[in-house]
């Protein structure tokens, strides 16, 4: 569904449409159909090297799960391992 948030604007002399709107994301996919409607659609890039967790549907329930007990208190404290903070570790 859409709603009109100005009933007319113009480009500028080069040809930019300013919308003068606050900005719902950084980036946007620009959808274009026939009758030449554009539609911007907010996007959120995901690393790479984090984009495994939204692709395994058990680790991100793991993840939310763990985020709601934090939320709740439901926490237990393991300790200090600061002295793990210099430790080399093999990458796989």
């Amino acid at each position: 569904m859409f709603w009109i948030l100005k009933k007319l604007i113009s480009t500028d002399s080069q040809g930019y449409l300013s919308l003068n709107l606050e900005p719902k994301s950084t980036e946007y996919r620009v959808f274009v159909n026939e009758a030449g409607q554009i539609l911007l659609d907010p996007v959120t890039n995901i690393p790479d090297r984090e984009q495994w967790l939204w692709q395994n549907p058990e680790a991100l329930a793991s993840i939310k799960c763990g985020l709601t007990q934090a939320a709740k208190g439901e926490v237990h404290y393991l300790g200090n391992f600061s002295e793990y903070a210099d430790l080399e570790i093999e990458d796989e």
